[in-house]
């Protein structure tokens, strides 16, 4: 009777422990549907991306690295199929941070809808797991990262005057 006693309270302690560690955690970064600046970035023969100027910004939580975030969408001409769950989609919101003293970018979320703006599918990357990336010089990439740390750079220019 005790040891059944003895682990009820081990396991009310381990869970009181597990939601105190988890105080203050947010989830991933929400799509930015309100508010938005989106402007046409460039047009491939698939897709047309789209960038929120709005959502270049740095956040708190890596202030010391001084990384950039920002949105952008792929609207797709046609519909595209997710490999995961095998529904089809037409817009790819993309979530990316930027090191831009590096000139490197990675990954951070994706999120696939269908022609409806209905979420077919969401793969969110924990920071851990980041891996950073290089463009070719003179790429589409390259020239990406280029315009967001400028924007970026504007943005913190104006905040410190």
């Amino acid at each position: 009777m005790r040891s059944r006693i003895a682990w009820c309270v081990m396991a009310v302690l381990l869970l009181s422990a597990c939601k105190k560690m988890d105080d203050g955690l947010e989830g991933p970064a929400p799509i930015p549907f309100k508010n938005t600046d989106w402007r046409l970035y460039g047009t491939m023969p698939e897709f047309e991306t789209w960038v929120d100027a709005n959502s270049v910004k740095h956040e708190k939580q890596f202030a010391e690295a001084n990384y950039t975030f920002v949105w952008m969408v792929q609207r797709y001409f046609a519909d595209q199929i997710d490999p995961e769950t095998k529904a089809k989609y037409r817009l790819k919101y993309a979530r990316s941070v930027i090191h831009c003293e590096l000139g490197r970018m990675a990954g951070v979320a994706v999120s696939m809808q269908n022609s409806e703006d209905k979420e077919i599918a969401r793969h969110d990357v924990p920071a851990f797991m980041w891996e950073f990336t290089t463009p070719e010089k003179n790429s589409y990439g390259a020239d990406f990262v280029r315009q967001i740390c400028q924007i970026m750079a504007e943005k913190d220019a104006a905040a410190k005057e």
